[in-house]
């Protein structure tokens, strides 16, 4: 048996302060509002939803922002979550809607 004498409210009091701590280090506002923390490979290829090798890939092939520092690539939340919303196609309307603003501009007649 041991000699733990604390009261218990006190142990709720400090589970509390401990549970509350955790819950504001993930709430962090500096990294939700900025999104510029460094990723390793595994965990960029977890936020896009891809296998790591494919990342390697993209990388070999100078289609995804990186940086490299020795042998170790890491990137940037902030850039990849741009290079995803750079992939955006547009809409068969949206395209037709560009098709006719260019013709009534440049009349060929």
């Amino acid at each position: 048996m041991s000699n733990f004498n604390m009261p218990f409210s006190e142990i709720i009091n400090l589970i509390s302060d401990q549970v509350a701590e955790k819950v504001l280090k993930n709430l962090n506002p500096s990294n939700s509002s900025t999104e510029d923390i460094f990723m390793n490979i595994e965990e960029t290829a977890k936020l896009i939803d891809l296998s790591v090798s494919t990342v390697y890939g993209l990388v070999h092939k100078n289609k995804i922002f990186f940086h490299k520092k020795g042998k170790r690539l890491y990137f940037l939340k902030s850039e990849i979550l741009d290079w995803i919303k750079s992939g955006k196609k547009e809409t068969t309307s949206e395209l037709e809607s560009r098709a006719n603003e260019y013709l009534s501009k440049n009349k060929l007649f």
